[in-house]
Protein backbone atom coordinates (compact mmCIF):
# COMPACT_ATOMS: atom_id res chain seq x y z
CA UNK A 1 0.00 0.00 0.00
CA UNK A 2 1.83 3.39 -0.75
CA UNK A 3 1.60 5.93 1.78
CA UNK A 4 1.28 9.39 2.40
CA UNK A 5 2.81 11.61 4.80
CA UNK A 6 0.45 15.03 5.69
CA UNK A 7 2.40 17.51 7.43
CA UNK A 8 -0.08 20.02 9.66
CA UNK A 9 -0.54 21.53 12.59
CA UNK A 10 -1.52 19.60 15.15
CA UNK A 11 -5.02 21.13 15.96
CA UNK A 12 -5.56 21.36 12.22
CA UNK A 13 -4.45 18.28 10.15
CA UNK A 14 -7.91 16.92 8.58
CA UNK A 15 -6.80 16.52 4.85
CA UNK A 16 -10.22 16.29 4.06
CA UNK A 17 -11.43 16.11 0.18
CA UNK A 18 -7.66 15.59 -0.60
CA UNK A 19 -7.43 12.83 1.91
CA UNK A 20 -10.12 11.00 0.65
CA UNK A 21 -9.24 11.05 -2.64
CA UNK A 22 -6.00 9.43 -2.10
CA UNK A 23 -7.31 6.79 0.51
CA UNK A 24 -10.16 5.87 -2.32
CA UNK A 25 -6.70 5.55 -4.73
CA UNK A 26 -5.52 2.86 -2.10
CA UNK A 27 -3.13 5.25 -0.27
CA UNK A 28 -2.41 5.42 3.44
CA UNK A 29 -2.15 8.10 5.39
CA UNK A 30 0.16 9.80 8.49
CA UNK A 31 0.27 13.02 9.78
CA UNK A 32 3.20 14.52 11.20
CA UNK A 33 2.67 17.61 13.25
CA UNK A 34 4.24 20.39 12.73
CA UNK A 35 4.67 21.48 16.55
CA UNK A 36 6.29 17.65 16.64
CA UNK A 37 9.75 18.25 18.29
CA UNK A 38 12.80 17.93 16.55
CA UNK A 39 13.52 14.72 17.01
CA UNK A 40 10.23 13.49 16.00
CA UNK A 41 11.29 14.34 12.36
CA UNK A 42 12.39 11.89 9.74
CA UNK A 43 15.67 13.42 8.89
CA UNK A 44 15.15 13.35 4.92
CA UNK A 45 11.75 11.83 3.06
CA UNK A 46 13.14 8.19 1.88
CA UNK A 47 11.01 6.50 -0.95
CA UNK A 48 10.78 3.23 0.62
CA UNK A 49 8.77 4.96 3.56
CA UNK A 50 7.28 8.14 1.62
CA UNK A 51 5.76 7.85 -1.45
CA UNK A 52 3.96 10.82 -1.64
CA UNK A 53 3.63 13.91 0.94
CA UNK A 54 0.79 16.35 1.45
CA UNK A 55 1.73 19.77 2.72
CA UNK A 56 -1.93 21.66 4.19
CA UNK A 57 -2.33 24.86 4.97
CA UNK A 58 -1.48 26.80 8.41
CA UNK A 59 -2.87 30.17 10.39
CA UNK A 60 1.32 30.55 10.69
CA UNK A 61 3.18 32.64 7.44
CA UNK A 62 6.38 31.41 5.39
CA UNK A 63 8.09 34.87 6.62
CA UNK A 64 6.42 34.89 10.35
CA UNK A 65 9.36 35.41 13.11
CA UNK A 66 7.49 33.61 15.86
CA UNK A 67 7.40 30.16 14.50
CA UNK A 68 10.43 30.45 11.88
CA UNK A 69 12.55 27.52 13.37
CA UNK A 70 9.41 25.35 12.60
CA UNK A 71 8.79 26.55 9.25
CA UNK A 72 12.83 26.25 8.56
CA UNK A 73 12.44 22.91 9.39
CA UNK A 74 9.85 21.87 7.42
CA UNK A 75 11.31 23.99 4.82
CA UNK A 76 13.88 21.89 4.23
CA UNK A 77 12.27 18.76 4.70
CA UNK A 78 9.94 19.67 0.92
CA UNK A 79 13.02 20.86 -0.32
CA UNK A 80 14.16 17.75 0.50
CA UNK A 81 11.25 15.80 -0.81
CA UNK A 82 11.75 17.51 -4.58
CA UNK A 83 15.14 17.14 -4.79
CA UNK A 84 14.65 13.36 -3.85
CA UNK A 85 11.84 13.21 -6.60
CA UNK A 86 9.41 12.47 -4.13
CA UNK A 87 5.85 14.03 -5.04
CA UNK A 88 4.82 16.89 -3.25
CA UNK A 89 1.43 18.87 -2.82
CA UNK A 90 1.39 22.37 -1.31
CA UNK A 91 -2.08 23.46 -0.44
CA UNK A 92 -2.07 27.52 0.68
CA UNK A 93 0.50 27.52 3.71
CA UNK A 94 2.45 24.40 1.82
CA UNK A 95 2.11 25.68 -1.88
CA UNK A 96 3.81 29.31 -0.27
CA UNK A 97 6.43 27.25 1.18
CA UNK A 98 6.96 24.96 -1.21
CA UNK A 99 7.78 28.31 -3.58
CA UNK A 100 10.04 29.54 -0.80
CA UNK A 101 11.67 26.17 -0.61
CA UNK A 102 12.08 26.61 -3.99
CA UNK A 103 13.76 29.88 -4.79
CA UNK A 104 10.16 31.47 -5.04
CA UNK A 105 9.15 34.79 -2.80
CA UNK A 106 6.22 34.73 -0.10
CA UNK A 107 4.87 37.95 1.29
CA UNK A 108 1.71 39.65 2.08
CA UNK A 109 -0.86 39.81 -0.92
CA UNK A 110 -2.66 43.05 -2.58
CA UNK A 111 -5.59 41.75 -0.45
CA UNK A 112 -6.85 39.02 1.57
CA UNK A 113 -8.85 36.10 -0.79
CA UNK A 114 -11.80 34.51 1.19
CA UNK A 115 -14.63 32.34 0.16
CA UNK A 116 -15.42 30.73 -2.83
CA UNK A 117 -13.46 32.45 -5.92
CA UNK A 118 -12.85 31.77 -9.52
CA UNK A 119 -9.59 30.81 -10.33
CA UNK A 120 -8.39 31.14 -13.96
CA UNK A 121 -6.29 28.64 -15.57
CA UNK A 122 -2.80 30.36 -17.23
CA UNK A 123 -3.22 28.79 -20.57
CA UNK A 124 -5.77 25.85 -21.29
CA UNK A 125 -3.19 24.96 -23.99
CA UNK A 126 -1.46 23.56 -20.62
CA UNK A 127 -4.73 21.23 -19.76
CA UNK A 128 -3.55 18.06 -20.67
CA UNK A 129 -3.16 15.54 -17.36
CA UNK A 130 -3.45 12.65 -19.87
CA UNK A 131 -0.35 12.89 -21.01
CA UNK A 132 1.21 12.83 -17.21
CA UNK A 133 3.90 15.84 -17.99
CA UNK A 134 4.14 18.72 -15.25
CA UNK A 135 3.12 21.53 -16.77
CA UNK A 136 0.06 19.79 -17.98
CA UNK A 137 -1.71 19.12 -14.60
CA UNK A 138 -5.44 20.18 -15.09
CA UNK A 139 -6.83 22.98 -12.89
CA UNK A 140 -10.04 23.68 -13.19
CA UNK A 141 -11.43 27.37 -13.03
CA UNK A 142 -13.04 27.01 -10.02
CA UNK A 143 -14.85 28.36 -7.71
CA UNK A 144 -12.66 27.06 -5.01
CA UNK A 145 -12.44 27.44 -1.52
CA UNK A 146 -9.69 30.69 -0.33
CA UNK A 147 -8.62 31.28 2.81
CA UNK A 148 -5.25 33.53 2.73
CA UNK A 149 -3.83 36.92 3.39
CA UNK A 150 -0.12 36.21 1.89
CA UNK A 151 0.85 34.92 -1.89
CA UNK A 152 3.61 33.76 -3.57
CA UNK A 153 5.60 33.82 -6.62
CA UNK A 154 6.49 31.14 -9.08
CA UNK A 155 9.81 29.37 -8.40
CA UNK A 156 12.63 29.48 -10.77
CA UNK A 157 11.99 26.82 -13.30
CA UNK A 158 8.36 26.28 -12.27
CA UNK A 159 5.42 26.33 -14.64
CA UNK A 160 2.31 28.89 -13.42
CA UNK A 161 -1.09 27.01 -13.87
CA UNK A 162 -3.69 29.40 -13.06
CA UNK A 163 -3.71 32.26 -10.88
CA UNK A 164 -6.48 35.14 -9.72
CA UNK A 165 -5.80 39.01 -9.80
CA UNK A 166 -4.20 38.37 -6.29
CA UNK A 167 -1.50 36.80 -8.33
CA UNK A 168 -0.67 33.14 -8.88
CA UNK A 169 -2.81 30.39 -7.57
CA UNK A 170 -0.91 27.36 -8.48
CA UNK A 171 2.11 26.14 -10.32
CA UNK A 172 4.19 23.48 -10.64
CA UNK A 173 8.13 22.72 -10.19
CA UNK A 174 10.15 19.33 -10.58
CA UNK A 175 8.04 16.92 -8.75
CA UNK A 176 5.41 19.43 -6.64
CA UNK A 177 1.96 20.77 -7.22
CA UNK A 178 1.30 24.27 -5.27
CA UNK A 179 -2.07 25.15 -5.44
CA UNK A 180 -2.98 28.42 -3.13
CA UNK A 181 -6.55 27.56 -3.19
CA UNK A 182 -8.30 24.68 -0.69
CA UNK A 183 -9.60 21.57 -2.84
CA UNK A 184 -9.68 19.76 0.30
CA UNK A 185 -12.31 21.54 2.01
CA UNK A 186 -15.63 20.50 3.65
CA UNK A 187 -18.68 22.22 5.77
CA UNK A 188 -16.76 21.19 8.70
CA UNK A 189 -13.27 22.38 7.48
CA UNK A 190 -14.37 25.59 6.76
CA UNK A 191 -17.05 25.76 10.45
CA UNK A 192 -14.07 25.28 12.30
CA UNK A 193 -11.90 27.57 10.01
CA UNK A 194 -14.67 30.36 10.21
CA UNK A 195 -14.79 30.13 13.85
CA UNK A 196 -11.43 30.21 14.62
CA UNK A 197 -10.41 33.14 12.97
CA UNK A 198 -13.69 35.66 12.75
CA UNK A 199 -12.48 38.91 11.90
CA UNK A 200 -11.62 37.82 7.76
CA UNK A 201 -14.46 36.40 7.36
CA UNK A 202 -16.39 39.69 9.46
CA UNK A 203 -13.93 41.54 7.10
CA UNK A 204 -15.30 39.98 4.10
CA UNK A 205 -18.29 40.77 4.70
CA UNK A 206 -19.20 37.04 5.24
CA UNK A 207 -20.48 34.83 7.96
CA UNK A 208 -19.71 31.54 9.36
CA UNK A 209 -22.96 30.34 8.35
CA UNK A 210 -23.10 31.59 5.07
CA UNK A 211 -19.67 29.95 4.37
CA UNK A 212 -20.70 26.62 5.53
CA UNK A 213 -23.76 26.73 3.70
CA UNK A 214 -21.89 27.62 0.72
CA UNK A 215 -19.27 24.57 1.13
CA UNK A 216 -22.15 22.57 1.55
CA UNK A 217 -23.48 23.32 -1.98
CA UNK A 218 -20.36 23.19 -3.35
CA UNK A 219 -19.31 19.73 -1.97
CA UNK A 220 -20.48 17.04 -5.14
CA UNK A 221 -18.83 19.38 -7.71
CA UNK A 222 -15.84 20.22 -5.21
CA UNK A 223 -15.32 16.83 -4.74
CA UNK A 224 -15.10 15.40 -8.15
CA UNK A 225 -13.10 18.61 -9.20
CA UNK A 226 -10.50 17.73 -6.20
CA UNK A 227 -10.35 13.76 -7.53
CA UNK A 228 -9.55 15.03 -11.03
CA UNK A 229 -7.11 17.50 -9.56
CA UNK A 230 -6.03 14.42 -6.92
CA UNK A 231 -5.75 12.05 -10.22
CA UNK A 232 -3.44 14.90 -12.28
CA UNK A 233 -1.13 15.01 -9.97
CA UNK A 234 -0.65 11.12 -9.47
CA UNK A 235 -0.52 10.85 -13.00
CA UNK A 236 2.30 13.66 -13.34
CA UNK A 237 4.38 11.94 -10.84
CA UNK A 238 7.39 9.95 -11.04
Amino acid sequence: MPAALVLANRDDADPGLVGEALVTRGYHLTTLAREAAADGWPREPVRADVDLIVVLGSEWSVYGDAVQSRVQRERAFVSGAVDAGVPVLGICFGAQLLSAALGGAVAPAARTELGWLEVEPVDPGLHDAARGEWGRIAIEPGPWFQFHGDAFTVPPGGTELARSDVGPQAFSAGSALGVQFHPEVTPAIVGRWAASDPEPVARAGLTADELVARTAAEQPRARAATARLVDAFLAATP
